[in-house]
């Protein structure tokens, strides 16, 4: 089947870039494709771009550009906040023993880091949620310990969609003076952040969660108020994972990524200019295919929040069906799905992120992911419903 014809509702996995990103990254591969650490005209065009990138991506969260630290990913940010700060923490506590709070259904990239620290000796808190997949601030409260060096509560889930009271978390560190890092991979683009009203300490952040290229991504770090210009405090926070040069204010030795920062940075622009048309459009998209498939379609139910969730994301569980077989007739069909993230797709274990919303395994194991987007019209939905009444019914009778 032609992918031209193929309908695709997997957005939280990826997405494809967009046209505008591609074109200045061919003029980044093919023109400007010098070092930025050069101090001839073809680096100096490359740092350009570097310093361009970098204020887009931080005056996007009301930041400032020495804010931004470019990483691979959101995984790499995620184990940058917390492999260097707890280490950090426990350089200039050497006698204590740093503690970590996080939910026990944050991504893989935040929980098995968590895991590996665990090992490391350092002491973690896991935080379960409701049956809506939040976690409140009173807990995150009630978690801290006097050697508790940070809080990662993700921004919300990449799974349910849910999204967290971040602001109201952000409150209880900034009061307990203690750093709050966030995953904001699925967040970030989708929902307004605003770094600065939230007392948001560190966050991560995926270029190909936004129409822009896979291999890219940023932790913001905040700045104290002290700082010198254009000087970044990620050092005072944070211990670097990677030794050798000095880009990325010390925190990241690598000749820069220019073609895939300013790429990113691309996307981040081309988020901000429509986003309120984008998001009231991918809203009304969303509760239409909730409300369809619960009122259509016996035996489902909604998981996560039916309100306060990501505006693109719709994770239903199928009573009584294997979801995976369902996402195989889908696919045959031409239309892509998930039976959870991406990143964990060929696990046979249910997903811990359902499981720790209340779902049985066999609830787990029916559930089915659709997260919708930029090129997601009202034909796709009606066509997807078309056939998930159809399928649906099929394997229940065969059942």
């Amino acid at each position: 089947m032609n992918a031209k014809n193929r309908i695709y509702f997997d957005y939280n996995a990826t997405t494809p870039v967009h046209p505008e990103v591609v074109k200045i990254m061919d003029e980044f591969y093919l023109q400007k494709f010098g070092n930025a650490g050069s101090a001839h005209t073809f680096g100096l065009k490359a740092f350009e771009g570097v310093h361009w990138a970098r204020k887009t991506c931080a005056e996007f969260l009301r930041g400032k550009p020495e804010n931004i630290i470019f990483t691979s990913g959101g995984s790499e940010a995620d184990n940058l906040a917390l492999q260097g700060r707890l280490y950090k923490y426990k350089e200039e506590h050497p006698n204590s023993i740093p503690h970590l709070i996080i939910t026990s259904i944050e991504h893989p990239a935040v929980f098995e880091t968590a895991k590996f620290l665990e090992n490391q000796g350092f002491k973690v808190t896991y935080l379960s949620v409701n049956k809506e997949g939040a976690v409140s601030a009173k807990q995150v409260q009630e978690a801290i310990r006097e050697d508790t060096a940070l809080i990662s509560i993700m921004y919300a889930n990449n799974e349910i969609g849910t999204i967290n009271p971040i602001k109201e978390i952000g409150q209880v560190a900034k009061k307990a003076g203690i750093m709050l890092h966030t995953d904001a991979v699925q967040a970030f683009a989708k929902v307004k952040i605003d770094v600065q009203r939230e007392n948001i300490d560190l966050l991560s952040v995926s270029a190909h969660k936004f129409y822009g290229p896979k291999g890219i991504g940023f932790l913001y770090v905040k700045n104290d108020d002290d700082m010198e210009k254009n000087a970044s405090s990620a050092a005072k926070y944070l211990r670097p994972l990677m030794y050798g040069g000095s880009q990325e204010f010390n925190m990241r030795p690598a000749t820069e990524n220019v073609p895939g920062l300013v790429g990113m940075a691309k996307a981040v622009e081309l988020a901000e200019k429509d986003f309120d048309l984008e998001y009231s459009r991918l809203v009304k998209l969303r509760d239409y295919l909730i409300d369809h498939i619960l009122q259509e379609i016996p035996e489902t139910k909604l998981n996560g929040s039916r309100t306060n969730r990501l505006p693109h994301n719709v994770n239903i569980c199928f009573q009584n069906i294997y979801a995976y077989d369902l996402m195989i007739k889908l696919d045959a069909a031409g239309i892509a799905c998930s039976v959870g993230a991406a990143c964990h797709a060929g696990e046979t274990k249910p997903s811990r992120v359902l499981l720790g919303i209340g779902l049985n395994s066999d609830e787990a194991a029916a559930s089915l992911r659709f997260s919708l987007g930029r090129w997601t019209t009202q034909e796709h939905i009606d066509e997807l419903l078309r056939l998930l009444e159809k399928y649906v019914t099929e394997m229940r009778k065969k059942a």
